[in-house]
């Protein structure tokens, strides 16, 4: 009962500061405070999750290269040597030849980067959230099973994820678990994301590093070769909200169908017609 009172207590002051805030500010709508207590706002802006990432998503709509104009951007990142293979092998390195695979000194070069404050994507017009990078080397673990756990927490919020993840009594889940963990605590430790609850895993996926082949003996002298595979395990957290839809593009609904079906009935044409 006491912990009913204490919550509706820190509800009710978490009401009056919004209340003095608008009236430390007139310009801000009731709606726009409403909407930011709630969480629905883009972090930064007046604008809300939705609109947010429309803007976000028609980024990925196909361009040619020739109409494709790409805006400048601002930002330091060290140097990065050309002429030194980071697949973990010796030798020259080759801009064709295992150069294109995710490696952890790649993933791990992302944090390095540094944006100056406050700064606004052109392409969007938002600001850009807080990101951290994160990764787990040589996991033995089946690629393909840690691709479904990885496939279930996409796009959930970090705590959701955890939870999900908790009830899936798996290697993989269990792995994944422990990635989250550690990726959430070097958010807070590492680069002082204020709440890192607030982040939701925008990236999640395994590669598979190495194979190493062993051998079982069966019965009459029959010997099999194993293969025990490693993986590396990539995660990027992102602050804010995920998008609502898991896929690339938003799926239709029923309005949406039905336009695209009265289009297709309106270009229908009667073939050898004058």
């Amino acid at each position: 009962m006491l912990k009913q009172l204490g919550f509706l207590c820190m509800k009710m002051h978490s009401c009056l500061e919004y209340s003095l805030q608008l009236s430390a500010h007139p310009s801000i709508s009731l709606l726009q405070i409403s909407q930011r207590y709630r969480g629905t706002l883009y972090p930064g802006t007046n604008v809300s999750v939705e609109e947010a990432w429309k803007r976000r998503i028609q980024l990925r709509q196909p361009k040619l290269q020739c109409d494709e104009q790409v805006q400048p951007k601002l930002y330091y990142a060290p140097e990065w040597d050309l002429e030194k293979r980071h697949d973990g092998e010796e030798g020259e390195a080759h801009p064709m030849i295992g150069q294109d695979v995710m490696t952890p000194e790649k993933w791990n070069y992302y944090n390095k980067i540094v944006w100056p404050p406050n700064y606004v994507s052109p392409e969007t017009g938002l600001p850009l959230l807080r990101q951290v990078y994160y990764c787990r080397e040589s996991v033995h673990c089946s690629p393909k099973r840690m691709f479904m756990a990885c496939h279930l927490v996409w796009r959930l919020n970090i705590d959701e994820a955890l939870e999900q993840l908790k009830l899936q009594r798996k290697k993989a889940c269990m792995i994944l678990r422990q990635v989250l963990t550690e990726a959430k605590k070097k958010a807070s430790e590492e680069f002082h994301v204020e709440f890192p609850s607030d982040m939701h895993v925008a990236e999640a996926f395994p590669i598979q590093c190495q194979i190493v082949k062993g051998y079982r003996r069966h019965a009459r002298e029959r010997i099999t070769v194993t293969r025990y595979r490693y993986i590396n395990i990539f995660v990027r957290l992102e602050e804010g909200d995920g998008p609502p839809m898991k896929k690339r593009w938003e799926p239709k609904n029923g309005w949406d169908k039905m336009k695209d079906y009265y289009k297709y009935l309106r270009e229908r044409c009667i073939e050898y017609s004058i």
